[in-house]
């Protein structure tokens, strides 16, 4: 990230504000952290809102380009008089950003889950959600008042959507894995509040170590997640909605391992055929890199 010496000081500050959510030292100083990541991140990748651009016509007041066509009518109307010239001009408009990011809170996130399953003895700090969770409160600060951003977390069910004035970063920094990996019931709620309609530009940013699906690992029912998910994602697509897929494939055991009727690689594939942006992260510290510069692309 900046440097690997405060990289592992705010991870670890993030561990501990999950231990203590009144930790006052330590929220400050993730957030502190995260907020400096965000502002490096901008600068790097020149992050900025899209723009649009129309043509205005109005009387003439020494600035812009006369129009003659507009000028001449004019004149046949009210006859010649200085108030009858007509001036063309550019004007650009910054579209509106808004940006869904929905967070993947299954238990393969977190540590306790990874050292039960894996065989290996992870801290905290160490675990794919301590990175991710950075990446995201990253964004937030880095953004600050560029963006309205909305969060929703999904694991065995989906919550939010959260906002900055609603416990967002609260909310994000305590979660510690809630089941399966849900990422349907997260877009159906964007669905049914109708955000993918927002005027703008809407960014829909998904972050997820694996494939969706209920968490029992029962093919069938699997199945039918991978595919409500897809459905989702087009429909959400289809309103013009940008899709960025970030997926940390940092455990090989998980990379590889086939939920329904996909593997990590095999769904991530699909979303690119369907025009989404995947971006895969092989190690967990370039978590925050890839969503930035993956923001940045898809915003071009």
């Amino acid at each position: 990230m900046i440097f690997d010496e405060d990289d592992t000081r705010i991870r670890e500050a993030c561990a501990r504000c999950m231990a203590d959510p009144s930790s006052v030292e330590s929220y400050d100083r993730l957030m502190d952290g995260s907020r400096l990541i965000g502002r490096n991140f901008l600068r790097l990748y020149s992050i900025v809102p899209s723009m649009s651009t129309r043509m205005v016509y109005s009387g003439y007041s020494g600035g812009g380009i006369i129009s003659f066509d507009r000028t001449i009518a004019s004149f046949g109307e009210k006859g010649k008089t200085l108030d009858g010239v007509v001036a063309r001009y550019r004007l650009k408009d910054v579209k509106k950003l808004n940006l869904a990011l929905l967070y993947d809170d299954s238990n393969s996130m977190t540590a306790w889950w990874r050292s039960k399953n894996i065989g290996a003895t992870i801290n905290e700090a160490q675990a794919p959600q301590s990175y991710a969770k950075i990446a995201c409160l990253a964004l937030m600060e880095g953004l600050g008042k560029a963006a309205d951003i909305s969060l929703w977390t999904f694991g065995s069910r989906a919550e939010g959507p959260y906002n900055a004035n609603a416990g967002m970063y609260r909310q994000l920094i305590s979660r510690n894995g809630s089941g399966g990996t849900r990422l349907d019931l997260a877009l159906q709620s964007m669905i049914d509040l109708g955000w993918h309609r927002k005027r703008g530009t809407n960014v829909a940013v998904i972050l997820t170590d694996g494939v969706p699906e209920v968490g029992r690992s029962v093919y069938a029912e699997d199945v039918l997640v991978n595919m409500k998910a897809l459905e989702l994602i087009r429909n959400i697509q289809s309103n013009k909605v940008k899709l960025l897929y970030i997926q940390l494939h940092t455990d090989d055991s998980r990379k590889f391992k086939k939920s329904g009727g996909y593997t990590v690689a095999e769904f991530g594939g699909v979303i690119e055929k369907m025009g989404g942006l995947v971006m895969n992260v092989d190690a967990a510290n370039k978590v925050s890199d890839s969503l930035f510069k993956g923001l940045q692309q898809i915003l071009k």
